[in-house]
């Protein structure tokens, strides 16, 4: 599991909804991004174990992370 890739929610009020991976907080828990309501400024807090990667490395750690980029890429779930 890296920052930059594509998961989706399998547990939770938030169940199939799809984020992207934007900070690693430790061996349990990571900050979601999706760009409209869960933005840059306020990520989601999920546990790693309530979540399934869909794609790996949608977004590089070179490009800006932007809530536009954020939403264009999550589009196409």
């Amino acid at each position: 599991m890296d920052v930059g890739d594509v998961v989706k929610s399998i547990q939770g009020r938030d169940k199939n909804k799809f984020y992207i991976i934007y900070q690693i907080i430790d061996d349990n828990f990571v900050n979601l991004v999706n760009g409209e309501i869960r933005k840059i400024e306020n990520p989601k807090r999920k546990r790693i174990k309530h979540i399934q990667i869909v794609e790996k490395k949608s977004i590089n750690t070179e490009q800006e992370l932007s809530n536009a980029n954020i939403k264009k890429i999550l589009k196409k779930y």
